[in-house]
């Protein structure tokens, strides 16, 4: 089993978008097998046929009691352990789904005869229902926290501001939080087509998943953000000072998440358990689709439906592509700034007055 984990990352997994995931599931599922092994539960090298369904019940059983823990530096630069949250059971899931990849491809590659026959659950299984969703006031009330701050972060609204230019791509695009991490500007990537008013949330070179992600129109709001940003969409901002130019310049630097700003969040606007950034894209679709918004466009802008190769080659260049969507996120924007009109200016900086700006 090691050996198939191994080759299909090697061979398969670490070519694809997913990479990443791919490797964390065969980290999570090698653990339990490290628990098995002290247990006594395996002899020897553990081979495809002893695999059974007993095994992944005890697997899914330890991997939601295994809490995912968060790494950070103390004071003397040491990696300790940090907060914790509890591993859902879809992630849990992901990992036995990937296992039976795993197999099918050393089955293909005829480095095994047999592959048993393991039952995956279904998303509907492993996710409970949620129905929880932000109105427009209350995330309208998100913006201006991410400018203004609010307990540990009052007179520091600065350092949210990886969260609030979050809040404004997800608003914007509906876009998945890790997309939304991929933006950028670097014209390498494909992404911003400035003349044309279109965002291509798959760069340049990275093949489509199933969870597709769609070029999406360019509404007012997010060009203002993109025309004040660098390279990457979701960054942080860093002055110093230049002592060749003698001048304080800006720089903007990219950030790996917003896990604390969004657990601030959380605690500040009492969100349930669970919920994470992708809340954003859930609340949008439900008010886009209570204000009417074409359902067919908003499937699309979601990328829950996808155009055929030929016509898609067309059609997004057109001026109805994805028209009602477009009205539909300008429509909100209009009601956000009327609740958090300073948090939508895309400023570069709290004190930007005497601050240059430096460009790549």
């Amino acid at each position: 089993m090691h050996d198939a984990m191994t080759d299909y990352y090697t061979e398969k997994g670490q070519h694809l978008p997913s990479a990443d995931p791919i490797r964390a599931r065969f980290k999570l599922f090698t653990r339990f097998l490290a628990v098995e092994k002290d247990a006594g539960r395996i002899v020897g090298p553990l081979l495809p046929e002893h695999i059974d369904d007993p095994m992944l019940e005890r697997f899914r059983t330890w991997g939601t009691a295994d809490p995912i823990v968060a790494k950070r530096k103390d004071a003397n630069g040491n990696w300790v352990d940090g907060k914790s949250r509890a591993r859902s059971a879809s992630t849990v899931e992901e990992s036995v789904i990937q296992l039976k990849a795993a197999l099918n491809h050393a089955l293909k590659q005829r480095r095994t005869k047999y592959v048993p026959p393991l039952q995956h659950k279904t998303r509907d299984q492993v996710t409970p229902q949620r129905t929880y969703r932000l109105s427009v006031a209350t995330i309208g009330e998100m913006l201006d926290y991410s400018l203004r701050g609010a307990g540990n972060y009052a007179g520091h609204g600065d350092r949210l501001l990886p969260l609030r230019r979050y809040l404004i791509a997800a608003i914007c695009t509906l876009a998945r939080p890790d997309a939304i991490f991929d933006m950028s500007v670097d014209p390498s990537r494909g992404q911003w087509m400035r003349d044309d008013h279109l965002f291509n949330l798959n760069q340049l070179g990275r093949v489509q998943t199933k969870k597709v992600r769609p070029m999406l129109p360019v509404v007012p709001l997010l060009a203002s953000w993109l025309e004040a940003t660098d390279d990457w969409f979701v960054c942080r901002e860093r002055t110093r000072f230049d002592p060749k130019q003698k001048i304080d310049v800006m720089e903007q630097l990219p950030v790996n998440g917003i896990r604390t700003a969004w657990d601030g969040v959380c605690a500040r606007f009492k969100i349930p358990d669970g919920w994470g950034p992708k809340l954003i894209r859930h609340s949008m679709a439900t008010i886009l689709a209570n204000r009417g918004v074409d359902l067919i466009q908003l499937e699309m802008a979601l990328g829950h439906r996808v155009l055929g190769k030929t016509s898609s080659r067309y059609a997004i260049f057109g001026p109805e592509y994805l028209a009602s969507v477009r009205q539909g996120i300008e429509d909100v924007v209009a009601d956000l700034t009327k609740a958090a009109g300073p948090a939508l200016h895309a400023k570069l900086t709290q004190n930007a007055e005497n601050v240059i700006v430096l460009r790549a």
